[in-house]
């Protein structure tokens, strides 16, 4: 890879300058064994963070934290007003080489904790405390200011994220039933919301499940809430949520709970589904590890003009049920080829949430003459 990129503009020599410009980028940091956001080493391995170039080792400022975000993807010290309490709690390594002593057996300390450190001009490896969790989403968050020898820095937080996988079932609670998923995909910045029907074995943790495109639908619009509104034109189905107005079919979800705002839709152009399999294990720490083999999803945008191929998908989180019974997950998703109409070869990555529906909840789904499939054959 180059790290120095030379940019000459004809204008300079219309000018009789002297020389071109020569561009030279800041370090650039990469996690060792992290293939589009998911990382391919053991849960109880060191992780291991290498530059590009060598650095300065004291401008090197680094936190490993679980990725609790907000709607609009801020971190919890990211937010207005920032939660510094919450945002601590949620680092589980911090790195500060301006105060890092090496040493065989580090001591913890305010600004180094959560793992052993052993630092070079090149590369940060990260001996953990105790082992990281299956697929807890992850980012590793180095600070503005990295420089390497010529003073050059970088400006922005970068965020690396990534995700243990879940590389086996186990006993699970995780129940059978529908859920409701929100996938967020970095390429072309296409959201999928799918209404789910998994079918989960409680022993061995294996299950199938069938995803249902959601779409807003004009049958929305006979809600009595939105009988005043009259949509139509460039808005033309009602939503509820946040609050009662006109959108326009493609208006982005921001919250799980909107998907009182869509309904099912199997049938092309507008509508997709597909199947996937995977394994749950519950963990010791009241979770319930959640992953995927690799499957295809085929989602149309546009109206059907264009046709997305993920291929090889991949997604890890973690549910947790909560004092509402109801059972919610986040986590990551990494897909290997992106193919748009059948041409491309690039990876992607993105996050996803998903809740458990309530059976009034899947009712109501079906009162409007699209119920949610179930049906599991591929």
């Amino acid at each position: 890879m180059l790290t120095r990129r030379s940019a000459c503009f004809a204008a300079l020599f219309a000018l009789a300058l002297p020389a071109c410009e020569t561009f030279d980028p800041p370090p650039k940091p990469i996690v060792e064994g992290l293939e589009n956001g998911v990382m391919k080493k053991e849960p109880n391995e060191p992780l291991v963070v290498r530059f590009s170039e060598p650095i300065v080792q004291s401008s090197l400022r680094l936190k490993l934290v679980k990725a609790v975000m907000d709607a609009e993807e801020n971190l919890l010290d990211e937010q207005d007003p920032p939660d510094l309490k919450g945002f601590k709690a949620s680092t589980l390594v911090a790195f500060d080489g301006e105060t890092h002593k090496p040493s065989d057996e580090p001591e913890e300390t305010e600004k180094n904790y959560g793992g052993k450190f052993d630092l070079t001009a090149t590369g940060l490896t990260i001996q953990p405390t105790k082992p990281f969790e299956v697929s807890t989403p992850y980012l590793m968050l180095v600070e503005p200011g990295l420089q390497d020898l010529d003073g050059h820095k970088t400006v922005p937080r970068i965020r690396l994220p990534f995700t243990y996988e879940l590389q086996g079932g186990g006993p699970t609670t995780l129940p059978t039933g529908y859920y409701y998923f929100l996938l967020n995909v970095d390429y072309l910045a296409v959201q999928i919301q799918v209404f789910t029907y998994m079918d989960v074995d409680p022993v061995t943790g294996i299950w199938r499940a069938r995803f249902t495109n959601g779409n807003r639908l004009a049958q929305l619009n006979a809600r009595d809430e939105c009988k005043p509104l009259s949509c139509g034109g460039d808005t033309p189905i009602c939503a509820l949520l946040p609050k009662p107005r006109c959108v326009k079919p493609s208006e982005k979800q921001t919250k799980l709970d909107q998907f009182v705002d869509f309904l099912p839709e199997a049938e092309p152009p507008n509508g997709y589904f597909f199947i996937a399999d995977g394994f749950a294990k519950d963990e010791t720490n009241g979770t319930t590890a959640f992953g995927t083999a690799p499957f295809l999803i085929e989602v149309t945008v546009g109206s059907g003009a264009i046709l997305v191929n993920a291929e090889n998908t991949r997604i890890a989180g973690v549910f947790r049920k909560h004092d509402d019974q109801r059972w919610r997950a986040t986590g990551s998703l990494s897909v290997e080829v992106v193919k748009l109409n059948g041409i491309g070869k690039d990876p992607t990555k993105g996050t996803f949430e998903a809740m458990s529906l309530f059976p009034d909840e899947v009712e109501k789904v079906a009162s409007y003459g699209t119920p949610i499939s179930t049906d599991l054959a591929k």
